[in-house]
């Protein structure tokens, strides 16, 4: 069947990355990867007994459902688009998992690219919760891991690819083992978890030598930071290419949610990409970082990685302030997740440097009466980040709260506008070498809607921020 995928360019990556090797990439067996080996009555069977997988001890139920076989269900009616055969895997009602030890075993300088489609039901049948979908060694060292969160990227009624690509490097973790894939469906109750089409390729890669040096990017801020309205369908032609062939230099691990949401999409460091489900719709999303990285790439000719945690919703003053955060505090997380990915870059075998925070925030404090003390909170904040993450001369970049967006049309909230942005000049005025303001106030139109920016402006966005640290401005 044909199945909507978000891999379009994993075939032109691949090639890019092991041109110079005379091998190819290589599809590794699976035992029953859509799940087709079992037969059952009806629509669907609860079962620990999948074959060629093992469930995991967590709690939930999980099983099997035919979503074409006569029955009242409608999750799936009709003629599904986008799953293998006649069986999906399903969690459901809190954690459950399933997984599988390959014969592959765990290979230097090679790319792996993990894909596993991900369905939507119509309507009923509970919430989408999240899945977990991590590739391991049999002893558990990682290798790629990623979840979702929020709403799945497949429409309802469909299923779509989801996946990563990492590559090992000279010595990695576990180097030898077996490979396991594990599926997981998330903790809430009355939630599900449709999955299906589980493939793995493994593709040689140039050697890289040990401790390769590695620029470090940190991305964080809001909802637009997160990239809430940049659904990567939509981008103009002359921009796709973001998308379908990010440059294999550059690498990504994120941290995203909405504020107030139980669960968070979280990928481990790999291949730079568009980050699957999590955004305002059910779209394949990306934050400013897509362009960034690329561009980084090509212009400097060096590898980049991006350390991204953003939150929609969350304020300076509310959430990110080190101390005194009016609301759920959010900067221990932050921190945490920075000190997870360069731990996760040095265990694959890089020698990483931050170098900049790339900033996209201000839109909750406009709106929500903390604009005036923005200033002295973000000089604050700079400076924690800056002796937290050891890294004392740390770049930052604080984007401008577009005063276009139909959301400051009215008096108060532009008022509040003007008082971030005005803070965001004060903060860079204060620290010139190392704080600068970037302006966006020439984007004038065409938002996703009333405080978002739209795809191709993300990656304008992304552009911005790669010329300016280029320039050394």
């Amino acid at each position: 069947m044909n199945i909507p995928s978000r891999r379009i360019h994993i075939a032109c990556a691949l090639a890019l990355a092991w041109v110079a090797s005379p091998a190819s990439a290589a599809e590794v067996a699976i035992v029953n990867p859509s799940f087709e080996q079992d037969s059952f009555a009806g629509e669907f069977t609860v079962t620990n007994a999948v074959s060629g997988w093992r469930a995991l001890g967590e709690g939930g139920q999980r099983g099997l459902l035919a979503p074409d076989a006569p029955g009242t269900q409608t999750f799936y009616s009709g003629a599904t688009p986008g799953f293998d055969g006649k069986n999906i895997e399903f969690h459901w009602n809190g954690q459950s998992g399933i997984e599988q030890v390959l014969t592959e075993r765990l290979q230097a300088n090679t790319r792996y690219t993990l894909t596993v489609a991900s369905g939507t039901r119509n309507g009923g049948g509970g919430a989408f919760g999240r899945y977990d979908i991590r590739l391991t060694t049999e002893t558990g060292k990682p290798v790629v891991s990623w979840s979702g969160a929020s709403r799945n990227l497949a429409a309802p009624g469909t299923f779509a690819d989801t996946g990563r690509s990492f590559e090992t490097g000279a010595n990695p973790s576990g180097l030898g083992e077996r490979l396991r894939i594990e599926l997981r469906g998330g903790p809430l109750a009355n939630t599900y978890v449709d999955l299906d089409n589980v493939r793995l390729v493994a593709a040689p890669v140039a050697a890289r030598p040990a401790s390769t040096p590695i620029d470090v990017f940190i991305v964080s801020g809001q909802s637009n930071s997160q990239g809430w309205g940049a659904n990567s369908a939509r981008l103009s032609a002359g921009n796709r290419h973001y998308a379908d062939v990010p440059d294999p230099r550059a690498l990504l691990g994120y941290r995203q949610h909405l504020l107030g949401d139980a669960l968070a999409s979280i990928g481990s460091m790999a291949q730079l990409d568009t980050q699957g489900s999590g955004f305002s719709g059910n779209f394949d999303g990306f934050g400013p970082e897509l362009a960034l990285g690329s561009d980084y790439a090509v212009g400097s000719d060096k590898p980049v990685a991006i350390i991204k945690y953003a939150v929609g919703a969350a304020g300076l003053a509310q959430n990110f302030v080190k101390t005194g955060a009016s609301g759920a505090p959010l900067y221990p997380t932050l921190i945490q997740h920075i000190q997870a990915m360069l731990a996760e870059l040095r265990g694959q075998g890089y020698a990483p440097t931050l170098r900049a925070m790339f900033w996209l925030q201000g839109e909750s404090d406009a709106l929500f009466g903390t604009s005036a003390a923005y200033g002295a909170n973000l000089s604050r904040f700079i400076a924690d980040v800056r002796t937290d993450v050891q890294a004392p001369q740390l770049r930052f970049y604080a984007t401008q709260i577009n005063p276009n967006m139909p959301a400051f049309a009215d008096s108060a909230a532009r008022a509040g506008m003007q008082q971030v942005n005005a803070g965001m000049v004060q903060a860079a005025n204060a620290d010139p070498q190392r704080v600068f303001y970037v302006r966006t106030d020439d984007i004038s139109a065409g938002f996703a809607d009333n405080i978002h920016y739209s795809a191709d402006q993300t990656i304008d966005i992304g552009r911005r921020w790669a010329a300016r640290y280029l320039s050394g401005q």
